[in-house]
């Protein structure tokens, strides 16, 4: 099977394609990573093809998102937030053009939800087509302005490739074929009433950076040094002054009475040299080394970010600042493995403090979290994908799946949350309440 994979946005909307593609190959298959140059050497690190889709629009990105961030009143005006996704509207046809181009020759196409080029590219060619939902499906998809300001981005390139347009791209885009979820039904659980073609598999983890990896000398003797030290983490976010920040993180430490590491991350935090007891840590660190290591993991609630806590069972203190960040603070609340969320927009030392002491002192939490953690570790989310997708391929007749797998099966522990021998109307029956609760969120 040549498989092409891509998907757009920040580090963790493009990581659980890397480790999907790393799943294939390691089954005989062929697979490509389609995505934005940037992110060239990370696949190459991994020993994945590499084909650039688009221009870089890393600064436009870090815009959009400062700017939701300030003026979050931005998210209810469809004019204001078109202007922000200039840069976005500007670049789909390229993006579109290159996407279709590495498809060529391809069996399959596997694309993430926030990739608008990726449906395109299957209603021009045929090529089959598989969504990947990374992200909670709820991500801003609801608010009229934010589907409008989507729908001017989008549709125009449809309707000049000629292409209908779309109602709800955010709905309308996923593939009419395979929709998986790489997310656990243990965090997330699915509805009953999902279409025979949608499946919740699991997280898809990369692991591989942790093998042969070796912890620098100062990380070593903070984690050995007492008590498990927290850890603050908030991606690839930029903060509008990283200093203040950064004297909050540690004022919120201090006053819970824990010394922490504090990862440099997009904002560039820790800039300064910081008071006895704490690290500054630069670069990707292998989380899944990690997190079992520290005692409670503040962060800004990133799907990826999440799904990594959940799997250590560690407590988690959620300060989400945009997007799909609040749904996952809201489900890890529900679930138990945190205190309530702190929105960036009302964080304080004093309040940061107080949930970071709840997060260590709450059996409740510690609890909680150590049993999602041993539900999640079950799940084999990239076994059960690539199945779906070998088994899909199998049906179309387009590509034969690896030696050993068994096309329609579920790993073991997994659960098939739709029939796929369904008949068409209740399928589409299906879908089609499906599109109603997202437009109604």
């Amino acid at each position: 099977m040549h498989a092409v994979l891509t998907n757009f946005g920040s580090m963790g909307d493009v990581l659980p394609f890397v480790a999907l593609a790393v799943e294939l190959r390691r089954h005989g298959h062929r697979p490509v990573l389609a995505l934005p140059p940037a992110f060239a050497p990370l696949a190459r690190s991994h020993g994945v093809e590499f084909v650039p889709v688009g221009a870089d629009l890393r600064g436009a990105q870090d815009d959009i998102t400062q700017a939701l961030l300030v003026s979050p009143e931005h998210i209810g005006a469809a004019d204001q937030l078109q202007t922000l996704f200039t840069p976005l509207a500007q670049g789909l046809p390229r993006m579109l053009e290159d996407l279709r181009a590495a498809c060529v020759g391809a069996d399959v196409l596997i694309s993430g939800r926030v990739q608008p080029a990726a449906r395109m590219v299957h209603d021009l060619t045929g090529i089959p087509f598989v969504s990947v939902y990374v992200e909670h499906s709820g991500s801003g998809g609801g608010h009229p302005a934010f589907l409008e300001a989507v729908r001017r981005i989008i549709n125009p390139v449809r309707v000049g490739a000629g292409l209908p347009p779309f109602h709800n791209p955010l709905v309308d885009a996923e593939s009419p074929q395979l929709v998986l979820y790489a997310m656990s039904q243990h965090v997330r659980p699915p509805p009953r009433d999902w279409p025979g073609h949608h499946h919740m598999v699991g997280y898809f983890f990369l692991d591989g950076d942790v093998l042969g990896w070796e912890p620098p000398a100062e990380l070593r003797d903070i984690l050995a040094g007492g008590e498990p030290p927290l850890f603050f983490t908030f991606g690839s976010l930029k903060h509008e002054d990283p200093d203040a920040f950064t004297e909050l993180l540690v004022e919120a430490a201090q006053g819970a009475g824990r010394r922490a590491i504090i990862q440099r991350g997009g904002s560039g935090l820790a800039r300064k040299p910081l008071p006895p007891g704490f690290l500054a840590v630069d670069g990707m660190l292998p989380y899944a080394w990690l997190f079992p290591r520290v005692a409670s993991v503040v962060h800004h609630s990133g799907a990826g970010t999440c799904a990594l806590a959940f799997r250590a069972g560690v407590p988690q203190v959620l300060v989400p600042h945009a997007y799909d960040q609040f749904l996952w603070a809201d489900l890890a609340h529900a679930r138990g493995c945190a205190p309530a969320p702190l929105p960036a927009a009302q964080l304080t030392a004093a309040r940061l403090a107080e949930a970071i002491q709840e997060s260590l002192a709450s059996p409740r939490i510690r609890d909680a979290a150590a049993s999602v953690g041993e539900r999640v570790r079950t799940e084999q989310g990239l076994l059960v994908a690539r199945q779906h997708v070998e088994a899909l391929l199998a049906r179309l007749g387009h590509a034969r799946p690896s030696p050993g797998a068994r096309p329609g099966q579920s790993a073991p522990g997994a659960d098939d949350w739709g029939d796929a021998a369904a008949p068409g109307a209740r399928r589409l029956s299906a879908l089609e309440r499906q599109r109603a609760r997202r437009r109604d969120d």
